[in-house]
């Protein structure tokens, strides 16, 4: 399979949309990654015709998924999520609608014949590192008309987003829509004393550093999730950072801030519970009313702090809401769990190999549990779980982690 294999495939989905119809319902993440897919996709199939209602998810869940499908009678298209998902949108979608999945996570096949799941992992494009979401997104852009090359620069903030730039530089398919929106005088290069690659975005005047504006745009989707957020997040995509945006973005980072100040002396006050091979705690409802990808981001934030193991897999818990805004109410008493990795232990996965990555031991501990699963990578994974099970999660990671290294 190759890049040519997956523009096919795009092209394959492009003509089911067609056939189904004008309208299509959205569903993206709230990161960088996913608000950047978000704008791209929307701009391209807006400006192809087709009317969009666009919902942001935090997580791919049986009781979500089984809404949308009952709800929204038109297409069905998810990006930056839904790829691990594929049988369990499958069931939900029971043949009753044309279903696209535009991903880069690690993906299982559906099940249904009416769901398409273009995850790039099944072309040999890594999802880790060659092409995001939003790169994927802007390849499906170009598909639908060629005219769409002016959103390049989108698909690369997303890249920049997910960090997939931290080997020093964006490679492979993510250069691919850099050259685009270089060429195009949106985005300029850097390059720094050791040779690694600093991005600057030019499209709205002058120019603007875009990790950290790519940190920003995730602020608006995860802080903000609650507080329409995503949205103002998927017109800062477009239009760079209007003053509306920058003003929510600095009062969604003081309350990020406080949440994150208090977790931590917390943390170093009573340290983290433990395992051989894992290291978790929980916020329960401390981090309301931020949304659940911000345990994710905060993990990330202390993974190479003095108080973090080195050696250890992160996992940390928030509670989540009972409302999805867009979806409504929920009657559930669920956990978000994210997973992040210090940086050696990293190293020990992506480059020696020695240690097992998440996207394996995550959803093989998840379904012990009876948590679900979707959007895992061998350096960040999540899952849900019923409150009450957070331990027995952990201690299922563990085992995993000893059975896997026994086998070596």
């Amino acid at each position: 399979m190759s890049k040519e294999d997956f523009l096919k495939e795009i092209r394959q989905g492009i003509d089911q949309m067609r056939a189904a119809g004008s309208e299509v319902t959205l569903l993206h993440h709230n990161d960088a990654d996913g608000l950047t897919s978000a704008a791209v996709l929307q701009t391209c199939l807006t400006r192809a015709g087709f009317s969009v209602r666009r919902i942001c998810i935090e997580r791919v869940h049986p009781p979500i998924v089984d809404r949308i499908h009952k709800e929204f009678p038109s297409t069905i298209f998810y990006v930056d999520l839904g790829g691990q998902a594929a049988p369990a949108i499958s069931d939900a979608n029971h043949g009753r609608r044309t279903t696209l999945i535009l991903d880069h996570h690690h993906p299982h096949k559906p099940t249904d014949p009416h769901v398409l799941n273009i995850s790039t992992e099944f072309f040999g494009l890594s999802g880790d590192m060659d092409i995001s979401a939003s790169t994927a997104a802007y390849f499906f852009a170009l598909e639908l008309d060629e005219s769409n090359r002016d959103v390049a620069h989108v698909g690369v903030l997303g890249a920049v987003g997910d960090e997939h730039d931290r080997e020093g530089r964006l490679i492979n398919e993510n250069r691919d829509a850099l050259l685009d929106a270089v060429e195009q005088g949106h985005v300029e290069i850097e390059v720094d004393a050791q040779g690694k690659e600093k991005y600057m975005l030019t499209r709205f005047g002058e120019a603007i550093p875009m990790a950290p504006w790519a940190i920003s745009i995730t602020t608006l989707g995860g802080v903000g999730y609650y507080s329409g957020g995503p949205d103002l997040g998927v017109r800062a995509c477009l239009k760079g950072p209007f003053p509306e945006a920058q003003r929510r973005i600095e009062e969604l980072c003081q309350i990020q801030k406080m949440a994150y100040q208090e977790t931590t002396a917390r943390l170093m006050r009573n340290g983290f519970r433990e395992t051989k091979y894992v290291q978790w705690f929980t916020v329960g409802d401390d981090f309301s009313p931020m949304g659940v990808k911000m345990i994710g981001e905060y993990c990330w934030d202390i993974r190479n702090e003095d108080f973090v193991d080195p050696e250890k897999y992160i996992v940390g818990f928030q509670n989540m809401a009972p409302e999805i805004p867009g979806l409504g109410a929920f009657d559930w008493s669920q956990t978000k769990a994210s997973m992040r990795l210090p940086t050696p232990l990293e190293r020990k996965i992506l480059v020696d190999r020695t240690m097992p990555g998440l996207a394996y031991l995550v959803p093989e501990a998840a379904r012990q549990v009876g948590g679900s699963i979707d959007a895992c990578h061998d350096y960040t994974a999540a899952t849900i779980v019923d409150m009450g099970m957070e331990q027995a999660l952990v201690v299922a990671m563990d085992k995993s982690v000893q059975a896997e290294l026994s086998r070596k």
